[in-house]
């Protein structure tokens, strides 16, 4: 049995809503279109999180914007969707860690994009809660997994390195940060230590900016934190980004069928124990299952008799 790191996973999401998400991808999807592929990402992310055995004991809570109504009716029906329950640390504490609780980003300019100057607010308001949450949830099972480590991600990455996201919570049990840098300059996931101050830690960053990053590991490096860097995460933003998802799934699901040509034995010759490996095994199978549907669904990946490709000529059409 795989044993769980517990800990927390914050995921900040902006509810996929027609005109109102994934603008900067309308002019090759439409506005239906970028709201649907946001929703396949944000489910490819829930799920993968859901169901990996390592993550079975830490608590997941979603970070949704609009914090309103509204906005928590979206989220409950996209979980619903997904055979997935939103909880509450009400719950028995042997259902607090089956599903999602809700919790609405903080007040201010609800509509704004999430990449707004605002951000830090909103991530020192929700580790905080998310703290709180945590302190609640090990008084109440009782557990002798006492981790207060908390990853942070956003929905714009449906390719999740869970094995990272693992070793972030176990290295920040240890009072260590971790960092996945993104290919924009930003960063896709952050593992936050206990010991790191929630009101000084999201101060002083430039976001929306090439320097994301770097200003995040300055600020953690200013509060005497230390810091440790993770493989480079994919952000979708923009309609070039979408056509390299697609070009990486395709390439991923061809290697896939490559892989299950092997012989038994070369499988098993080939077994490694380490955390890393066995996650990447065990969920390389059902990886962005729904990107890849809606992908399909909005004509941008498309089948032919040589095969599975991108549908170039809907690519040119929309430029």
């Amino acid at each position: 049995m795989s044993a769980s790191v517990g800990g927390a996973v914050c995921v900040f999401a902006k509810c996929p809503i027609p005109g109102r998400s994934k603008t900067r991808i309308a002019p090759l999807l439409g506005e239906d279109g970028a709201a649907s592929l946001a929703t396949a990402m944000l489910s490819d992310i829930l799920v993968s999180l859901t169901t990996c055995a390592h993550l079975k004991e830490t608590l997941k809570v979603l970070v949704y914007a609009p914090g309103s109504s509204e906005g928590e009716a979206h989220m409950k029906s996209i979980l619903h969707s997904l055979h997935l329950s939103a909880t509450s640390c009400s719950e028995e504490s042997s259902r607090i860690f089956d599903g999602w609780v809700l919790l609405p980003m903080a007040s201010g300019a609800s509509k704004e994009d999430l990449t707004s100057t605002s951000l830090g607010s909103k991530l020192e308001d929700a580790l905080d809660k998310t703290r709180s949450l945590l302190s609640k949830v090990h008084k109440m099972t009782a557990t002798q997994q006492s981790n207060e480590a908390v990853v942070f991600l956003g929905m714009d990455a449906p390719e999740l390195p869970l094995e990272e996201i693992v070793y972030g919570l176990q290295t920040s049990s240890r009072n260590k940060a971790h960092l996945c840098p993104a290919d924009d300059g930003g960063y896709g996931m952050l593992s936050v230590p206990r010991n790191a101050p929630s009101s000084q830690i999201f101060h002083g960053i430039r976001w929306s900016n090439n320097l994301t990053a770097v200003s995040q590991l300055k600020s953690l490096s200013d509060c005497c934190i230390d810091i440790s860097i993770g493989k480079m995460m994919n952000d979708v933003d923009e309609p070039d980004d979408v056509i390299r998802l697609a070009k990486r799934l395709i390439c991923s699901r061809d290697s896939n069928q490559d892989d299950n040509r092997q012989s038994k034995d070369d499988v098993l010759d080939s077994f490694s124990s380490s955390i890393g490996s066995v996650i990447r095994d065990a969920d390389t199978a059902n990886a962005c299952q729904y990107t890849w549907k809606a992908l399909f669904d909005l004509n941008v990946i498309t089948e032919t008799s040589d095969g599975i490709c991108l549908n170039n000529s809907r690519i040119s059409s929309a430029r």
